[in-house]
């Protein structure tokens, strides 16, 4: 077993206190400007000739239309005024994408009696 007791501490240097050099003097504070008063958050309009509001989500319209490429069920909200489509379930990528799939697979079916194998090896 070895001593610890020949061991000595060591004499550690006095600490250094940097200086710190006084504070700038604070400036005076400038007078603050004129405030203008703020525009009201919302302004209504309850005159004759007032435009119409814009449509909410309320006014807009729910549909289910059979896809005929991809066979199967879609999902829309119409705006009845625009008679734009505003949401599509699914979207028009993936019915594009399931008919492009199925047609590929029909034809791959077709001309040769199997589907065709995916190779799987890196």
């Amino acid at each position: 077993m070895s001593e610890i007791g020949s061991v000595q501490p060591v004499d550690r240097p006095a600490p250094v206190v940097a200086s710190i050099p006084a504070a700038a003097p604070a400036r005076p504070v400038a007078a603050e400007p004129e405030r203008t008063p703020l525009e009201p958050a919302v302004k209504i309009d309850l005159s004759a000739d007032a435009p119409s509001p814009a449509p909410t989500e309320a006014d807009y319209r729910a549909q289910y239309v059979r896809d005929a490429d991809a066979r199967q069920m879609v999902y829309q909200v119409v705006d009845p005024a625009s008679g734009d489509i505003v949401v599509q379930l699914p979207s028009i990528t993936v019915l594009k994408a399931r008919a492009y799939a199925e047609r590929e697979a029909a034809q791959t079916t077709r001309a040769g009696g199997q589907t065709a194998q995916v190779d799987r090896k890196a």
